[in-house]
């Protein structure tokens, strides 16, 4: 569980597939989905709830899951409740923060008894370390294995004897972008260990010629905001997703 995300959702679709007509287009990746294009296209909304449920929410209720999160262009927000007909919806509030990391020094100052270390091919197949398996979760939250996180993202986490208690990983590294993943182990936290995670993920991102650093969370997630802006993010804008109850 990351510090502004509820646990991911795990199921046998597709990483990655998108339905479109006519530069409409609904995306889904891993759990959540993306709807973009003219709201009124009254062919893509007509084709649309059968796609979905033959497509998705179909597979999800066999497997357990109550529902997804959607992200959507404001202009359809009055067209949500003709495409999740009958569905039960629950909007919330998302924030948006940014980072030039060109812009500050990124030491770090490590607590007594931690050690920082990136999160590498050696890390992931130790055997005597606690909470492996749960960055072993989150490495795979947006990226389709092991190898694919290796080889275009990045991550560190701090670890105190053999407990992983913290970990910051880059996602959706595009170009000079990336975004960043923050989790800290309840019983480590309010000592600085996502700061200290998140600052080693920057610092290393500036090697690889990476200084645009983006940071979303739930408006309600004070933790969550607090470190984003004691790390130096400014808040850009806000944004309404949708919770889409399947179940």
């Amino acid at each position: 569980m990351r510090m502004d995300e509820t646990p991911g959702f795990v199921f046998q679709l597709p990483h990655y597939s998108s339905f479109a007509i006519d530069r409409n287009t609904f995306t889904w990746y891993k759990g959540k989905a993306w709807l973009s294009g003219n709201p009124n296209n009254e062919a893509f909304i007509a084709e649309l709830p059968e796609i979905l449920e033959e497509t998705y929410f179909g597979i999800l209720r066999n497997r357990g899951y109550q529902a997804f999160r959607l992200n959507y262009e404001p202009r359809w927000e009055n067209r949500l409740t003709q495409v999740f007909k009958g569905m039960r919806r629950a909007m919330g509030l998302r924030l948006y923060f940014h980072l030039d990391a060109l812009e500050h020094a990124w030491n770090l100052d490590i607590p007594d008894g931690y050690q920082v270390q990136r999160i590498d091919r050696s890390l992931l197949a130790s055997t005597d370390l606690r909470n492996l398996d749960m960055v072993i979760e989150e490495v795979k939250s947006e990226r389709s294995s092991t190898d694919d996180f290796l080889q275009k993202s990045f991550g560190y986490c701090a670890i105190n004897g053999d407990t992983i208690t913290s970990w910051c990983m880059s996602e959706y590294n595009t170009g000079n972008r990336c975004e960043l993943g923050i989790f800290t182990i309840e019983s480590h936290r309010r000592i600085g260990l996502a700061t200290l995670t998140a600052r080693a993920v920057i610092r290393h991102a500036l090697t690889h010629g990476i200084n645009q650093i983006g940071w979303h969370c739930w408006a309600d997630n004070q933790p969550s905001i607090a470190t984003a802006l004691r790390i130096g993010f400014k808040q850009k804008h806000q944004y309404n997703v949708q919770t889409i109850q399947v179940g």
